[in-house]
């Protein structure tokens, strides 16, 4: 215990001796430079020494009565252990007194303040608010004295000044440490000493000592850089020990940033993107990302957040994150990377589930000046089933695609939120720009926005030939929905459970004639009964022909959505309910029907999983040779709307369709549609998550 005393005692006194130093130099950093030999600047300079020295002699009368220098006279430290602190001695040279120029605090915030009413003044809100708190920032008090104090050093240091002697020691972290271990030692001998050896332990590893340890060595290593690498330990584990060119590039780094706080890794770099991404904070490059699968990840030695000061000899403090990108990109082979890890500790990696999703949109990176590395990006198409891995960044996922899980390396892809917002973004200056170019005849505030006509046109029919009326309304105007990405899950099929194929497209493009096709193999396809209000004819047999039901009951239906469509012909109802398609899944035959798309959500919102086909024309020269083909009657303008319907079907409903046949030979439509039925019963496919919640 008396050594751990009397090494504490010498602490203290170096520790009083750089106090006083960095005070002195605090002061002279005030006294402003002057130029000409007039009469203001002699003024002004006399007040300045005037003030400089009641401060100091202040600033010795309160050291003289402190209590513990006091006691330090009473009990003088060993010898050997105090140097002299020549720093209030009296400059002795001209040179002295042309300190380096240090813009005065004060004057940097009344800049900032000033700068920030000259912009709300211009009207410039938002930049005028991040100026305001960039001051705010500023006159923070702890901000305050550090800047004050590393000024007072740097001076010191550029002007070599002659009554800063060197530090006592250049690693008081290491001696800190080397006492607590001490002290812990002795803690559980138990006794007075115990009790002694734990409030001494419990001092030395305050917050307060700690940072002020920190500064000492952070002063030392300005003053005697030499001294300082040479004294430093080494460290094991991810940071290398290095010798030679490797020590000077350390010491080469700013001083703000402590040696041991420094690593040097090694990375192999490949064709492949190092798979980690950055981002400036002020002069710093600082790692965003890091993507699953790449070469960042399998090391384990980069992490989100840490800085990267050097890679092989090139400083990357300063540099844009276009410029960083250009030299990583034009380096191969072994990577020596420089970094300053994070402050904070890493997180545990996440726990998140891979989330499977079905893509709604296309997708180009090229495209999108919004993502932070294009190499990196994905692309995809509507319908694409994504695996999402990651989802820890709000506005980027990383994810593979549907049948490129071999890839080492993952991709970046828009997340949902991101994308609805933008999506959301571009529909709302839409609308802007529409209602600023739409001439305006004699309209007032109060008049309500009236939705958009439809075209009209033929109703759809169904194969009896009365028009059908979905459920929902299908001549009902819908507000355009923002379509982004919808949870899928794999469903198994089951011999118990043959999923409906539902045929969707324009008129007159050849569904009847593939459904028929398929209603030849009545032992494995088979229609839904329709219900009906009319009277039952002599020849009808119920439950086969038709379900006859009263008006009011059919009504009654109607209101509780049992039916996927209906229609009204000839004074009675007619329509196809969800019923009716359940018994013929549970007879263990493949229901195929006709639908027109607004059917599909009731349908799609059942627990009978449907699998939809979007049956669509060809261009419209071989739509026109085929009808010549096959004889048929047309007329050009027919041609056309067939075309502009399905284009129009696809827009509004595409992404509920699960395959497209392009009919341009009924034959091979056929084949390709019975291909796709038969892989449906032995293959396992992706379909909404909320189907198997039910299953």
């Amino acid at each position: 215990m008396p050594n751990v005393l009397q090494t504490l005692n010498a602490y203290f006194l170096d520790t009083r001796n750089c106090c006083m130093n960095v005070n002195r130099l605090k002061q002279l950093c005030l006294c402003r430079s002057y130029q000409g030999d007039n009469e203001e600047q002699l003024r002004q300079r006399k007040e300045a020494e005037e003030r400089i020295a009641a401060q100091n002699e202040f600033l010795r009368t309160s050291l003289r009565g402190s209590h513990k220098l006091q006691a330090l006279e009473s009990n003088p430290p060993s010898s050997g252990t105090a140097f002299v602190n020549d720093a209030y001695e009296d400059d002795t040279s001209e040179e002295s007194a042309q300190l380096y120029a240090v813009i005065d605090y004060q004057e940097v915030c009344a800049a900032l303040t000033r700068v920030q009413k000259a912009l709300g003044a211009s009207g410039e809100a938002a930049l005028a608010a991040r100026v305001a708190g960039a001051a705010g920032a500023l006159l923070c008090p702890a901000l305050r004295t550090a800047l004050a104090t590393r000024s007072a050093v740097l001076t010191a240091l550029r002007h070599k000044r002659p009554g800063l002697a060197p530090p006592h020691t250049h690693r008081a972290t290491d001696r800190l440490k080397d006492c607590m271990d001490v002290l812990g030692a002795h803690t559980s001998t138990g006794g007075e000493t115990s009790g002694l050896a734990a409030e001494l332990l419990s001092i030395l590893g305050g917050l307060e000592l700690e940072s002020l340890i920190q500064a000492h060595d952070q002063a030392a290593a300005l003053l005697d850089p030499a001294c300082f690498s040479r004294g430093k330990r080494h460290k094991t584990g991810n940071n290398y020990n290095h010798k030679g060119e490797d020590d000077k590039a350390l010491t080469a780094h700013s001083p703000d940033d402590p040696s041991e706080h420094i690593k040097i890794i090694k990375i192999e770099k490949t064709n492949e993107p190092l798979g980690a991404t950055v981002r400036n904070e002020g002069e710093a490059v600082i790692i965003g990302r890091i993507v699953r699968g790449g070469a960042a990840e399998k090391s384990g030695l980069l992490h989100e957040g840490d800085e990267l000061l050097e890679v092989n000899g090139v400083a990357m403090r300063g540099k844009s994150v276009h410029e960083v990108c250009q030299v990583l990109g034009a380096l191969s082979g072994t990577l020596c990377v420089v970094l300053a890890p994070r402050r904070a500790a890493p997180r545990a990696p996440p726990t998140h589930r891979v989330l499977h999703v079905r893509a709604h949109f296309d997708y180009d990176p090229e495209d999108d000046v919004y993502i932070p590395c294009r190499e990196l990006g994905i692309s995809f198409q509507k319908g694409d089933v994504l695996h999402v891995i990651s989802r820890e960044d709000p506005n980027w996922w990383q994810a593979f695609r549907e049948g490129e899980e071999d890839q080492t390396l993952a991709g970046l892809i828009p997340s949902q939120a991101f994308q609805h917002q933008r999506e959301s973004m571009k529909l709302t200056l839409a609308g802007e720009v529409a209602a600023r170019d739409k001439p305006r005849k004699g309209g007032t505030l109060l008049c309500a926005k009236k939705p958009p006509r439809k075209k009209k046109g033929k109703k759809a029919t169904s194969e009896a030939g009365y028009p059908l009326y979905s459920t929902s309304g299908a001549d009902e105007y819908e507000q355009e929905e923002i379509l982004t990405y919808e949870e899928v899950g794999l469903y198994y099929p089951r011999a118990s459970h043959k999923r409906p194929i539902v045929l969707i497209g324009p008129p007159n493009i050849g569904r009847h004639e593939l459904r028929q096709r398929l209603m030849e193999d009545s032992s494995r396809f088979a229609a839904a009964v329709p219900h009906t209000s009319r009277p039952r004819k002599d020849h009808e047999v119920p439950g086969q022909d038709y379900h006859f039901i009263s008006r009011t009951q059919f009504e009654a239906d109607i209101l509780n959505r049992k039916f996927v469509e209906h229609g009204e012909y000839e004074k009675a109802y007619y329509g196809t309910s969800l019923e009716a398609i359940r018994e013929v899944v549970n007879s263990g035959k493949i229901c195929v029907l006709n639908l027109h798309p607004q059917s599909l959500k009731i349908l799609r919102n059942s627990d009978l999983k449907p699998y939809t086909v979007f049956v669509a024309p060809p261009s419209l020269e071989k739509l026109r040779q085929k009808k010549i083909r096959n004889a048929e009657a047309f007329k050009e303008e027919e041609l056309k709307e067939i075309i502009a319907t399905a284009r129009d079907m696809e827009l509004r409903w595409g992404h509920l369709f699960d395959m497209i046949i392009i009919n341009n030979d009924t034959q091979r439509a056929y084949q390709q549609l019975l291909n796709e039925i038969n892989s449906l019963e032995r293959e396992p496919q992706w379909v909404p998550a909320h189907w198997l919640k039910h299953t």
